[in-house]
């Protein structure tokens, strides 16, 4: 199973929005079998996230309901973000006991990193992390983490390859190959790395 700890939101015709969302979904359109760990406001928008999630067939008990905070919208007002801390992580992620790959879709504070970086590590599970551009990777991670730089905007297309790429690891593909399919997979060129000296 594939696991993603984020906060989806809703983009202006109600689907899903924000890597959270997006990368849930292009994983389970993939094949995968996905599930969501993280949280919404307890409103509206917070429902139709978990309407969009089941209609993406992406599994979403561990969706936690903040009455503090406001699901995201795409061009909607804005709020505070839902509560995502690692007691709602770590509860979150204590019932679902399959696990292969791990996707932090964003930057959370170092306690909630940890708790995913555990459950990798206790699973045996492949982790995937997300970053702002520019910035470095959270300490806490293993030499083994996969770690991506989210672009500043994104139609789809990097959320899809992050989805593809979560899928091959789930099926046990190594990271280099998973990340050489994925890439063709969503219709790009692969590109040789060059050893590093």
């Amino acid at each position: 199973m594939i696991l993603i700890v984020g906060r989806p939101g809703l983009d202006a015709q109600d689907g899903l929005d924000r890597f959270a969302g997006r990368i849930a979904a292009a994983a389970a359109a993939a094949g995968g079998r996905v599930e969501l760990v993280g949280s919404v406001g307890d409103d509206a928008d917070g429902e139709r996230v978990a309407l969009a999630l089941g209609q993406a067939r992406v599994g979403h008990a561990a969706l936690l309901r903040d009455p503090a905070g406001a699901t995201p919208r795409a061009g909607g007002p804005g709020g505070p973000l839902p509560r995502l801390d690692e007691s709602d992580v770590q509860l979150g992620l204590s019932y679902l006991v399959d696990c292969r790959v791990l996707v932090l879709a964003e930057p959370v504070e170092e306690p909630v990193t940890q708790v995913v970086v555990d459950a990798a590590r206790y699973h045996g599970a492949q982790l995937v992390v997300l970053v702002e551009s520019g910035q470095p990777p959270p300490v806490v991670l293993g030499e083994d983490a996969t770690v991506l730089e989210r672009p500043q905007s994104d139609e789809g297309a990097f959320a899809a390859l992050v989805g593809r790429y979560a899928v091959a690891l789930a099926e046990g593909t190594e990271p280099a190959q998973a990340w050489q399919s994925a890439v063709r997979g969503a219709g790009w060129e692969p590109v040789d790395v060059p050893a590093s000296e």
